[in-house]
């Protein structure tokens, strides 16, 4: 009999371990489940139709309110760069590499061609053309065609060039026609980086052209954005 027992309390030990480990294992399942949901709820979302128009009624209130306060040739800047970075939604794919000084549509948007740069997934692949982030950027701010700052040179090419070519600023001092990037400099090898055009409910909202969502597009600042900077032509 006390076999009997001590073998039933040896089995005993061994299912109650067999349960606390699986226990553990729902924990830890729960637990990444918990991150991961976390993660989503700062993962930026598209921007829909209303919700865009919704923020460009509110620029043209706020440029009102504001157009005793701010020069009217700063409060135009700011709008036509709206103007210009909203045209492209939806329109221009992302393309490694991708740049253009065009004034207006460049016409080798959407023609197939190779990308050539480097350090990407789809170099040597045959892709539509259009921008890649920086120069999305770029792009945009040509459109200002101001005579008095040379453009290219004030924005710059790339990322590393757009970040030296900007200052530093809060979230609380973040406006319109201001910049944001994912990673900061020095010390990071890859970056992202959109163009505040407005807020919603609040929330500043970014025009972008976004690899993962292959074309520009309008995101909140979600975990893309982090580090808000002001381009030297806005200071």
């Amino acid at each position: 009999m006390r076999r009997s027992r001590k073998s039933l309390s040896a089995a005993r030990r061994k299912r109650l371990a067999a349960a606390l480990s699986g226990a553990a294992f729902i924990l830890v399942g729960i637990l990444i489940i918990c991150l991961l949901v976390g993660k989503g709820q700062r993962a930026a979302f598209v921007l829909s139709e209303e919700q865009l128009m919704q923020v460009l009624d509110t620029n043209s209130e706020l440029s009102s309110e504001l157009s005793g306060e701010l020069s009217s040739e700063l409060s135009q800047d700011k709008q036509k760069l709206v103007d210009s970075c909203v045209s492209l939604v939806g329109k221009v794919g992302y393309f490694w590499g991708g740049k253009s000084s065009a004034d207006g549509w460049d016409e080798r948007w959407g023609v197939p061609t190779v990308v050539e740069s480097s350090g990407s997934e789809t170099t040597g692949t045959v892709r539509p053309f259009g921008l890649d982030c920086s120069g999305y950027v770029t792009w945009a701010f040509l459109q200002l065609d101001r005579d008095d700052v040379n453009m290219t040179e004030a924005i710059g090419h790339g990322t590393w060039k757009q970040w030296e070519n900007s200052s530093e600023i809060t979230w609380e001092e973040l406006s319109v026609g201001d910049l944001a990037f994912q990673n900061e400099y020095p010390g990071s090898s890859g970056n992202h980086v959109g163009i505040c055009i407005g807020f919603l409910d609040g929330e500043p909202v970014f025009a972008h052209c976004s690899f993962t969502e292959n074309c520009v597009v309008v995101t909140n600042a979600g975990d893309i954005f982090r580090y808000p900077r002001r381009p030297s032509v806005f200071e």
